[in-house]
């Protein structure tokens, strides 16, 4: 069986609640990785009830140079319809002052259109976040999901209008824009959506997403994962791009990041010039930076992008193996 060699330009933490495991369980999986690769930069999710100030030191000394909390929003009504615990600006706060002087770099997640929620509610969470001070804020819309129960509380314009309106708060206290969803102080970018669409990149555990070439692969829900390994046996779904839609996903992901290398566009094929001198036509990109109008553009496409990932249980008809997915969940 061949093995993972090589350099990694960063390695993401992730799933949601990482820090379930023990620092000391983070530290070994990070002292066996480094066996194989050389590691680039390393960031990490987590609950931030379980960033104590002694899992935050061990984290350090492990190699962790950037963690992000998915706080969504601060306030209850909000994250009692999604069930999620409530957490306080103070207490917040202490983990963001103690992470950065460790030398750690903190990114903060909130989401718009959360059930229960309203523009004023995500208005007041962003003045909250930028009085915490963390190195970073990504603002998420509500990503509609085929299947998923909950129903978003605005449409995507107005998503799209109160990120605006939260850009405005940030950009008074010194933050900068660095993509239509991401703000950042230092420009040490947490973005664990930079790369996934355009380079190759590992995905390794449950529901982990993976792109090589222009194959693109999920690994099934935790349930499934977990039984195929007793079994010694691997299911992922596999999806595979023509070059047409890895070009049209490449621009979208310079799009995404308000600012066209033009390097990049050279080497595009006659259609995208032809979409991007449209979009200059009509106000949208001027030169090589996106307008404001532009971004309501953007927010949609990104938002489009993703919300067609090839995940199995919202997108099937993208999988070519759905029906082996379908009959190993009837063996479960």
């Amino acid at each position: 069986m061949s093995r993972i060699e090589g350099k990694a330009s960063w390695l993401y933490i992730g799933g949601g609640t990482p820090n379930l495991l023990t620092s000391g369980e983070i530290s070994e999986i990070l002292a066996y990785v480094k066996e194989f690769v050389a590691l680039g930069e390393v960031g990490m999710e987590g609950n931030p009830t379980r960033f104590t100030p002694e899992y935050l030191e061990e984290i350090s000394h492990s190699g962790i140079h950037k963690i992000s909390i998915g706080i969504e929003s601060f306030q209850p009504p909000t994250l009692k319809a999604v069930n999620r615990a409530s957490v306080t600006e103070e207490f917040i706060g202490k983990i963001v002052d103690y992470a950065q002087s460790l030398g750690i770099s903190v990114n903060i997640d909130l989401m718009v259109g959360l059930p229960k929620q309203n523009t004023q509610d995500c208005l007041r969470d962003a003045e909250t976040i930028a009085n915490i001070k963390p190195n970073q804020v990504t603002i998420y819309p509500f990503l509609v999901i085929p299947r998923a129960k909950a129903e978003p509380s605005m449409s995507s314009q107005q998503m799209f209008e109160t990120i605006e309106g939260a850009w405005n708060i940030l950009r008074h206290h010194e933050y900068k824009r660095n993509s239509i969803w991401v703000f950042s102080k230092n420009g040490r970018i947490y973005d664990s959506a930079k790369d996934e669409l355009v380079s190759d990149y590992l995905g390794f555990g449950p529901a982990a997403f993976s792109t090589c070439g222009n194959v693109q692969e999920v690994n099934p829900p935790i349930e499934l994962y977990l039984r195929m390994l007793k079994q010694d046996k691997r299911l992922a779904f596999r999806s595979e791009l023509d070059k047409k839609a890895t070009v049209w996903r490449q621009f979208s992901h310079e799009l995404y990041k308000l600012r066209i290398n033009p390097t990049i566009i050279k080497k595009m094929p006659f259609s995208v010039k032809l979409v991007l001198h449209l979009l200059r036509a009509t106000g949208n990109v001027q030169g090589l930076r996106v307008t404001d109008k532009g971004r309501y553009f953007v927010h949609e496409i990104t938002k489009t992008v993703v919300e067609s990932l090839p995940f199995p249980l919202s997108n099937p008809k993208t999988i070519e193996n759905h029906i082996a997915y379908e009959e190993a969940l009837k063996t479960s």
